[in-house]
């Protein structure tokens, strides 16, 4: 898998050739092809390819290159920027030390790495009335201390475990990191996105009950609204059986954006085993056909050496046919774009789309595009 050749930028002929030489300095092999380009607005240009065990220092080199001499790329965004943190929520529950195995598979394949964070927060604490407006808040400062020591013992233990499983793995390369603040979960979570700017956020969620479903909906819908990277959510019952060969379903409905969302995905999955199923639910005719013609050729372009199918499923029962091919296809994760605020509304509310999150066990990956 290693030494396969994958595009990192198109530049134009000059540029691609100070750019080899740029590489060939560091001992990087580069791979240059012509390049048609798959985008009206954008120009033919040369191909830059590199193994993949090379693309991460390959991409750095790239972003000083690039602010050196002012290059711009003809394709912009083969790939997004290296996933190098990745932000796990946390709430010491089985699914969320589920998440934190999907996290760590991840960041050991990506070399990235993990901080775990952990919000709460107190509640109304009660109070003895004394008349005409007097009142004394009864045991604060027991109340107040018992909850964070409680808090700061359950990360610090979650963090044990995970740094115990890691070392038993044979992952010490994995950084792990861990931070625990006071404060309102959603609030937290956005707080710690602008400061430690993760590339990459993994939470478990927790469904079943309708109390669930509504914190799930309110925090990683909000996740998911307020940040611009990938979010992993992970069902409580889905079960972790590694991630070294992925089955994915990227759902699309031909839209523009399936061309940015493409590049943002395999930003985090070009490194792994992967086969891409790329669905369309909707009428089977010919503008359809070329359309899927058009995504598989774009894709092999950019990607080639990847397993990908390509589907056009007519169905009037959108939930009940994803469903159906999740199960038949044995896919692993469910990925899907986020490019209009309202799509989140309706992603984790009307009540086809909350059957399909809470009736599967499959990881679901939404991305902006």
């Amino acid at each position: 898998m290693e030494n396969r050749f994958i595009t990192i930028a198109t530049l134009n002929k000059s540029d691609a050739d100070l750019f080899n030489n740029q590489l060939s300095d560091q001992d990087i092999i580069c791979q240059m092809s012509d390049a048609k380009a798959v985008m009206a607005n954008e120009p033919d240009g040369i191909r830059i390819k590199v193994r993949e065990k090379d693309r991460k220092i390959a991409i750095h080199i790239l972003d000083e290159f690039s602010k050196t001499y002012g290059i711009k790329e003809c394709e912009h965004n083969i790939f997004s920027n290296v996933i190098e943190r990745i932000l796990v929520p946390v709430d010491f529950s089985d699914c969320s030390k589920n998440a934190c195995n999907y996290a760590i598979g991840i960041a050991e394949k990506l070399d990235a790495e993990v901080l775990l964070l952990h919000a709460y927060y107190f509640p109304v604490i009660n109070s003895f009335d004394l008349g005409d407006g007097l009142s004394v808040v009864v045991n604060l400062n027991d109340t107040v201390t018992e909850i964070a020591d409680k808090a700061k013992d359950g990360l610090q233990n979650l963090y044990n475990d995970i740094l115990t499983q890691i070392k038993q793995n044979s992952s010490e390369q994995v950084k792990l990191n861990y931070i625990l603040v006071n404060g309102n979960p959603i609030s937290e979570i956005l707080n710690i996105y602008d400061t430690y700017h993760p590339d990459l956020i993994v939470m478990g969620t927790q469904g079943r009950t309708k109390a669930k479903r509504e914190q799930f909906g309110s925090v990683a819908a909000t996740t998911i609204n307020e940040t611009k990277v990938p979010v992993l959510t992970v069902p409580e019952n889905s079960i972790y059986r590694g991630i070294s060969k992925v089955n994915l379903l990227y759902a699309t409905n031909f839209d523009q954006s399936d061309y940015k969302a493409i590049k943002k995905l395999m930003t985090l999955i070009y490194l792994f085993d992967v086969n891409i199923n790329f669905v369309h639910i909707g009428k089977m005719d010919d503008t359809s056909k070329v359309k899927i013609d058009d995504l598989k050729n774009f894709f092999n372009q950019l990607y080639p050496g990847y397993q990908i199918e390509c589907s056009i499923i007519e169905h009037k029962d959108i939930l009940l046919t994803l469903q159906k091919f999740v199960s038949d296809r044995h896919i692993d994760i469910i990925a899907m774009t986020t490019h209009k605020r309202n799509f989140i509304t309706g992603l984790f509310y009307p009540s086809m789309t909350k059957k399909m999150l809470f009736q599967t066990d499959i990881p679901m990956l939404a991305f902006h595009a």
